[in-house]
């Protein structure tokens, strides 16, 4: 256990120290990981729903990416742009961190799941109609041996509420 805490410690201080030093400068190498977000079907009013994002490698090489568990944030907004905050009055996230390789094509999916509250995608909604969600995506990439911040966001995706 004193083993495992260690090595969470050693990735945390590590993502913070690259994070720290990272470029904001935008280079092609952003566009090879494209951000979206699951269809959302059969959403009933007052009713738990779950969003799930998703980064796809676009590229022809594996690439490889770390994060914290708050890698995917949603925002919902409804017909008049309104946004739907989650209902929760406190959320909670764990400092932990993942590196993970992504391959060609491969498709990743972490929501931190037992890592931070299932409000952060976890959603009720209280009124019928149709709504929009748009997810944003921050994590670490390594390039040719050094850390680069990403932040994207997907294309909003609409849903209905019945």
């Amino acid at each position: 256990m004193i083993k495992l805490n260690i090595k969470v410690m050693t990735l945390i201080l590590f993502l913070i120290l690259t994070a720290c030093s990272a470029s904001n400068e935008i280079d092609p190498s952003d566009s090879i990981i494209q951000v979206g977000v699951d269809e959302i079907t059969n959403v009933k009013v007052n009713e738990t729903f779950q969003i799930v994002g998703y980064l796809n490698n676009s590229s022809n090489k594996t690439v490889e990416i770390s994060h914290g568990s708050g890698m995917f944030s949603y925002e919902i907004y409804n017909e008049a742009g309104e946004r739907i905050l989650p209902k929760a009055t406190m959320l909670l996230e764990h400092a932990i961190g993942y590196q993970v390789e992504l391959r060609t094509g491969e498709e990743y999916r972490n929501n931190g799941q037992d890592q931070r509250s299932k409000e952060y995608y976890e959603f009720v909604i209280h009124q019928p109609g149709n709504y929009k969600v748009k997810t944003h995506v921050e994590f670490m990439m390594n390039n040719d041996g050094k850390q680069k911040k990403i932040s994207l966001s997907s294309e909003s995706k609409e849903f209905k509420v019945q």
